[in-house]
């Protein structure tokens, strides 16, 4: 898809992101914001995890409004919780597994907050073991500590506090606002054709009919848990999502916005139903010591007005590999570091969190009018992004700026940087906070009117300026199409509206 966009900075986007804690963290920082007394008497009431060690601590010298800090957010796939009768206890025990990690960046300077999700089957050496394993394996052998000692010393990302929600706890929230309506654009289902002895349903999720359709607590954790996603086509064939952990987070993420919204249409900052939020948002969690009362009202303090478009959500690079009869996820280390970068502190606008790679493209260099490639090489390296530089083949006017789906804010600080009228492209191969520049000839001057353009006819990535004109047959040729999503990529349509 591709927008045209004059390069100022807007941050009225969201692409990936994850469930419950994050629903939980943002409810809490509302409630606490809205309700400080009767917030601050049920924080005091959560569970505690005595971590001991394990967490960095926040420097005690800083103010409200100062803080850098990252909470880890583990949603433990533990049905201790849950009725006897419950769907989800089928051949189950009460395990404890870390089935969703994520490491919430809040950054009270910029006011901003990011996400990054860690697949359960990223390749990672287990602290404290001598061994590698599956990440989520950390937190089976050794609980939240072995867990924060993995990740800071895998990724040099720091763990300041911790949370922890179980299956409970996310049915609890989904509860609290009555259900979540979720559109599917064909039937889908959980099922997994390699189960032993038969194929079967891991989490009983199905969704007999395509279009929008409310999930209430039961359906929703079905679905946000399934691993074995499959979706039917149009000759009736059940086909598997490819990528699997992937796939659900990206599941997930687009579930989180849903929530999210439906709880501030509801009134999440009226006082009565937020009250209601933090009740069942508080009910089964478990929060490390040192994340006290008071400072969870700072943070709603600072974050009461936070919308969920502003959002920032990131997915840890990783490609499939397999270590010996393991099928897992090896981390892709280079193209982590800039997303890395902004975990340990650095500004969400640093140049140095984004890894920009520009092209100059061969195109029409007959035109009268100056060619325009230094200069805007010059504004690159002013604004302090460094590059590598290649050059491209094909035909391309004016300067594009391509990010992937974790990466809209990196192109927009490119775009910003670069001063003049860009094409800003999603495309599905870029990972994290990689951007692409591919600069060409001058565009005439009917192509450089500002406007958004958007491919697919959706619209999910317009900016708030967009406007409805289609783009003219000449600027539809000079853009390279996008690499197409894979079939079954598991994201359910974000721009089908449910009333």
């Amino acid at each position: 898809m591709v927008e045209r966009v004059t390069p100022r900075l807007r941050r009225s986007w969201i692409q990936r992101a994850i469930i419950l804690m994050n629903l939980l963290l943002i409810a809490v920082s509302l409630g606490a914001a809205v309700l400080l007394n009767y917030g601050y008497g049920r924080a005091a009431s959560i569970n505690r995890v005595a971590l001991g060690r394990s967490l960095t601590p926040v420097p005690d010298d800083l103010e409200p409004g100062e803080r850098v800090m990252n909470v880890l957010l583990v949603g433990s796939d533990s049905s201790a919780t849950l009725d006897e009768d419950d769907p989800i206890q089928i051949g189950r025990r009460g395990e404890r597994f870390g089935d969703v990690i994520i490491v919430a960046h809040i950054d009270e300077r910029a006011g901003e907050i990011a996400l990054l999700s860690f697949p359960r089957d990223l390749w990672v050496d287990i602290a404290g073991t001598a061994r590698p394993g599956r990440i989520n394996r950390a937190f089976e052998v050794g609980g939240p500590a072995t867990l924060i000692e993995t990740i800071e010393n895998e990724f040099d990302v720091p763990i300041h506090h911790y949370i922890n929600v179980d299956f409970a706890g996310f049915k609890g929230l989904v509860a609290a606002i009555g259900s979540v309506d979720v559109y599917f654009e064909t039937p889908a289902r959980d099922w997994n054709v390699s189960a032993k002895p038969a194929p079967r349903s891991q989490t009983g999720f199905i969704m007999a009919e395509a279009g929008c359709q409310s999930l209430d607590p039961e359906t929703a954790l079905a679905y946000v848990r399934s691993r074995y996603y499959q979706t039917q086509n149009e000759a009736g064939e059940w086909v598997t999502d490819p990528t699997s952990d992937l796939g659900r987070i990206r599941r997930q993420q687009d579930f989180l916005r849903r929530v999210i919204q439906q709880a501030i249409d509801m009134g999440a900052r009226n006082p009565f139903v937020l009250r209601d939020l933090i009740d069942a948002g508080l009910e089964n969690v478990a929060i490390d010591q040192r994340l006290t009362p008071q400072l969870l009202l700072d943070i709603g303090m600072t974050y009461r007005s936070f919308e969920p478009d502003r959002l920032q959500t990131y997915s840890f690079p990783a490609t499939d590999g397999q270590v010996g009869r393991n099928q897992v996820l090896l981390p892709l280390d280079d193209e982590a570091e800039p997303v890395l970068a902004l975990f340990r502190g650095a500004s969400f606008d640093d140049p140095a969190t984004v890894d920009l790679t520009v092209q100059i493209a061969r195109g029409d260099t007959t035109r009268s009018a100056p060619d325009p490639i230094s200069t805007r090489l010059a504004m690159l390296r002013a604004a302090g992004f460094r590059f590598e530089q290649s050059t491209r083949s094909g035909s391309v006017e004016g300067v594009v700026v391509r990010h992937g789906p974790d990466g809209r804010h990196a192109g927009e600080l490119v775009a910003a940087a670069i001063a003049q009228p860009v094409l800003l492209e999603q495309v599905e191969e870029l990972v994290g906070r990689s951007v692409t520049v591919v600069i060409g000839p001058p565009a005439p001057a009917a192509a450089d009117a500002p406007g958004d353009v958007n491919r697919t006819g959706t619209d999910a990535h317009r900016s708030e300026s967009a406007t409805t004109e289609p783009p003219s047959e000449s600027e539809m040729g000079q853009i390279d199409d996008p690499a197409p999503v894979p079939e079954g990529a598991g994201l359910q349509s974000t721009a089908a509206s449910c009333g």
